[in-house]
């Protein structure tokens, strides 16, 4: 299958799981080149030297948070167009309403065990589940309707 996704963005002020999510995505795919970002303010800057095929924002970090980047980001018209997923350990109701209505295209919980983390980039990236069911399918990321994954973590 051919993989549509060539660069991503993981912001994500926990450098303990920006390095465990870098090894996960080496064991499923490691065409795919996995830019870093410490917060919103490090992950705009990004932004103006590199543009990802897609990001993936925690919510919870110091100086410009998850929602905080998300506004920034979706009213901009240079980069709105960025499908963004929400990766977090963290995600209430009135969070996954709040970020939906943003623009955020999915919401995924950040696991926990190595293996789980390999499991959920799989599902992402549609490597284990039919292309129809990836949240990064094109269709999808190009705003068009697509089942999503439904991660039970």
């Amino acid at each position: 299958m051919k993989n549509f996704i060539k660069t991503i963005l993981l912001v994500d002020d926990d450098l303990d799981d920006q390095t465990f999510f870098e090894e996960a995505l080496k064991v499923v795919d490691r065409s795919i080149t996995l830019h870093t970002a410490k917060d919103g303010v490090d992950a705009i800057e990004q932004l103006m030297v590199k543009r990802p095929d897609v990001i993936l924002l925690d919510l919870n970090m110091p100086r410009m948070n998850g929602v905080e980047f998300l506004q920034e980001l979706k009213s901009s018209n240079r980069f709105r167009d960025i499908p963004v997923i929400i990766y977090s350990s963290f995600l209430s109701t009135c969070d996954k309403v709040e970020v939906m209505s943003l623009g955020a295209k999915e919401f995924v919980r950040k696991p926990i065990a190595f293996g789980e983390t390999v499991k959920t980039i799989e599902q992402l990236l549609g490597k284990n589940v039919s292309q129809e069911q990836s949240v990064m399918h094109p269709a999808f990321l190009q705003g068009q309707p697509v089942v999503a994954v439904n991660l039970k973590f």
